[in-house]
């Protein structure tokens, strides 16, 4: 499935509140109540390290290839790698605070603003989708067509990426998610809403069971995210 936005679907978006997660204070306290138990990483030993370093230089590679042709297979390989990579920290408030900062400027037209937020995000998270949404506006804005283009284009292809891993209807099939971040900008982009939050198991597997409504015609429906790699990962100091 390939995913286009244009800028005044962008622009609709963002003053429905793309920024931030959306919830009603049933979601809210959903969502606490489900939050996964806070615990420190363990040490690495020797071969764990040396592991984690291959996995850096194996994502090194894939971002390289993925630069010149942001393909959604290609995607969809780095977003599996990234969660294996001691860049990876799903519960850091980095990418949450650059989106903000982004929407802020996006808001006051402040493009060159928006511009160097955007280029700080996407070199903490290149596969962050607030990151591409934001410079594909901002490029856009500024005239700078063909840099808009290109991030429509990693756009489209991390939206992509996530339908391959599943259609979100049931465990088995849910879809990838890298941090809870990712998974209301994808929600929001689709133009929903997510109204509640749950974390629930499947054979030993945790997912997040979200609640989701169109505003278009107030139909809702559930779909599922795979956040076993978050959980995995824990906190990384």
């Amino acid at each position: 499935m390939v995913f286009r936005i244009g800028i005044l679907t962008a622009l609709l978006l963002l003053l429905s509140g793309c920024a931030q997660p959306l919830q009603s204070k049933q979601g809210a306290a959903a969502a606490m109540s489900a939050s996964p138990p806070m615990t420190a990483a363990p040490l690495m030993s020797a071969t764990q390290r040396a592991q984690q370093d291959a996995a850096d230089q194996h994502y090194q590679l894939l971002l390289s290839e993925v630069q010149q042709a942001p393909e959604p297979r290609r995607l969809a390989s780095l977003r599996q790698a990234y969660t294996k990579t001691s860049a990876y920290r799903p519960y850091s408030m980095v990418e949450r605070a650059l989106s903000s900062l982004m929407f802020e400027a996006i808001a006051k037209k402040d493009w060159q603003q928006c511009l160097s937020h955007t280029a700080k995000l996407l070199a903490e998270q290149f596969i962050s989708l607030n990151g591409h949404y934001g410079a594909m506006i901002c490029q856009f804005e500024s005239g700078n067509t063909e840099q808009g283009e290109y991030h429509q284009e990693v756009l489209d292809g991390l939206m992509a990426a996530i339908w391959q891993s599943g259609d979100g209807k049931t465990p088995e099939t849910a879809f990838f998610c890298t941090s809870t971040t990712e998974l209301y900008t994808f929600i929001n982009l689709h133009g929903f809403n997510a109204k509640a939050q749950a974390l629930v198991w499947h054979q030993e597997q945790p997912f997040d069971l979200m609640t989701i409504i169109n505003p278009r015609d107030e139909y809702e429906f559930n779909w599922y995210f795979n956040i076993s790699a978050q959980m995995a990962r824990g906190i990384v100091e």
